[in-house]
């Protein structure tokens, strides 16, 4: 479904992705981990060509492009294909809810607005938020304001969600919230690649975990393999270290 070859990526000097491979198949999670600056986002990134790459190769269904050159209209096929959940949210503050959801499906994907608005509200229902459509986002905690994060993303129905730090923006008492709705939508088969730092849901939920440390993958096998059966030492080392668990608020 998605293959993605040898990606590099520098920015001046400093070599962030020093050819990394993934492969995604249909339904899978695939949870990205590894310690700051490893290169787990700036890899999500490339995926959906928020970031170019220096070098790679990709292999999305029927799409085949080079990740260094890609052609305009490649770039929109894939994203239209994707969808992308952002750390920091990026809501329009003057739109509602409903609106921001809208968005997307009205501008880039030419949609009439009252399908759009039926499909919106959809979306906002999964995510537990129907009863705030018309809510802005500075009326919405930051758990509520990621979960529109996720509707919008899940709007468009795409092949694949990528979730950058889904929760490193929200207080501890709100990841629950947000991390319930990602572990639901799983659940009901939607692909994803969620690069995150919560352990105990990459444990619960991933179909294959991916260790990334100093630009490369380290280590990548099912949960089971990666959390109690870990072969390399930077990534026993990393797990030792980082391990604690997590309550989910469903």
């Amino acid at each position: 479904m998605l293959k993605v070859k040898n990606v590099h990526k520098s920015f001046g000097e400093n070599e962030i992705l020093k050819g990394v491979d993934l492969t995604v198949e249909k339904g899978d999670v695939v949870v990205i981990l590894g310690p700051s600056g490893s290169g787990k986002t700036t890899f999500l990134r490339c995926l959906d060509f928020l970031e170019t790459a220096d070098e790679g190769k990709m292999e999305f269904d029927e799409i085949h492009t080079d990740l260094s050159h890609p052609h305009k209209k490649t770039v929109l096929q894939v994203r239209r294909k994707t969808g992308f959940v952002f750390q920091n949210y990026n809501l329009f503050t003057n739109k509602t809810a409903l609106e921001n959801v809208m968005e997307g499906l009205v501008t880039a994907r030419k949609i009439p607005k009252e399908d759009a608005k039926k499909t919106a509200e959809e979306a906002l229902l999964k995510v537990g938020l129907l009863e705030r459509k018309d809510f802005y986002p500075s009326q919405l905690s930051g758990g509520q304001q990621q979960r529109v994060g996720i509707a919008r993303a899940i709007a468009t129905n795409p092949d694949v969600v990528l979730f950058d730090e889904p929760t490193s923006a929200l207080d501890p008492e709100l990841v629950g919230e947000v991390l319930g709705v990602i572990k639901k939508l799983a659940k009901e088969g939607t692909t994803m690649i969620v690069v995150t730092h919560e352990m105990s849901f990459a444990e619960d939920v991933a179909t294959q975990v991916v260790f990334m440390d100093g630009g490369v993958v380290v280590e990548k096998g099912t949960s089971a393999q990666i959390f109690q059966h870990p072969k390399e030492e930077r990534t026993k080392k990393f797990l030792q270290r980082v391990l604690k668990p997590i309550e989910y608020i469903i």
